[in-house]
């Protein structure tokens, strides 16, 4: 059985023996059955039989989802079939006590350590605890083998972080941004709504304190002084709307704006007033902060293309037949 069957059959409560069985696959001498296949597609398959009977698809659209699934699902138990053959041809052999530890952290994790929850599960579905083992043993191969063949050749030189930030140094622009206070005041806040605003407004150009005045009267973020919520404050023009964006982005620090109405969705007018606390203009990230983010990006893109590389190999060198 392909790596990852017993798992997903666990997960979507079907039994092995309640399905059809047949070869979907060769790779080299060992088969991939129908059975394998439908172990990750039979959920979704019986979705798309409700979604025909209840007229949101056609049969035409259903039959083609599934062989677009199912030869996806094959591809994937095709590599894993490679892997697991790699791992035997080049004479890996990983200690026992690897495998067992991976048992019970997937128990663990599946069944809060209850190994006696597992075995009545494994009963329920027809399956054995021989097939879970494996289940667990080809998967901790599989994963292991990837990282062997990920690391063996990735090599991530200061060149290639220059290189990269050089490159993409727009993605590390961080634009002009304002850390800023509002009072909201929402339509049905008061009575006379306008007469509220302007009474508002006439405290914060006396002077009076900003925060203060957010906490009695805002409809928006009152318990914290009316601070802007994201960023601890701090405002990005795209994060306002654009009204608001064009007055709080001309305020100096220290300096509030007058009465700002807009309309909302149902043409009621609100009220804003803002409040200026800092500024920051338009910077780069220098490269010394984010390095180590560049690298860690760098290594899964040379990862992902190391990995396909030797998957590529290893199929080209196999005999490799399709039935699906």
């Amino acid at each position: 059985m392909a790596v990852g069957v017993i798992g997903l059959a666990l997960a979507q409560g079907w039994s092995q023996n309640s399905v059809p069985n047949g070869v979907a696959a060769v790779v080299n001498s060992e088969a991939i059955t129908l059975r394998d296949v439908l172990a990750q597609t039979q959920m979704e398959e019986d979705d798309l039989k409700t979604q025909q009977a209840n007229g949101k698809i056609t049969n035409d659209e259903r039959k083609e989802r599934i062989r677009a699934r199912r030869n996806t699902v094959l591809d994937s138990l095709i590599e894993t079939k490679l892997i697991l053959q790699d791992y035997k041809k080049k004479g890996y052999n990983f200690p026992d006590y690897y495998f067992d530890r991976e048992e019970r952290q997937k128990i663990r994790d599946m069944y809060g350590g209850d190994r006696q929850a597992l075995v009545k599960t494994l009963e329920e579905r027809g399956q054995t605890m021989a097939e879970f083992k494996k289940y667990v043993r080809e998967t901790f191969i599989v994963q292991q083998m990837r990282i062997i063949n990920a690391k063996r050749y990735i090599t991530i030189s200061p060149h290639m972080i220059e290189a990269y930030y050089q490159q993409h140094v727009r993605d590390f622009l961080q634009p002009d941004r304002v850390k800023m206070r509002m009072i909201y005041l929402a339509p049905g806040s008061s009575e006379n709504l306008e007469a509220t605003a302007k009474e508002v407004l006439g405290r914060v150009e006396s002077g009076e304190d900003f925060a203060e005045l957010a906490r009695k009267y805002s409809d928006y973020n009152r318990a914290g002084g009316g601070l802007f919520q994201d960023n601890n404050g701090w405002a990005e023009r795209e994060g306002l709307k654009s009204e608001l964006a064009e007055v709080a982005f001309q305020l100096r620090p220290g300096q509030s704006s007058g009465l700002i109405s807009i309309p909302t969705a149902d043409g009621k007018p609100a009220y804003y007033i803002l409040n200026v606390e800092e500024v920051k203009k338009a910077t780069v990230t220098p490269l010394s902060s984010i390095r180590d983010a560049i690298e860690s990006t760098l290594q899964a893109a040379e990862s992902e293309k190391v990995q396909r590389e030797w998957i590529d190999r290893l199929k080209r060198d196999a005999y490799i037949e399709k039935f699906l």
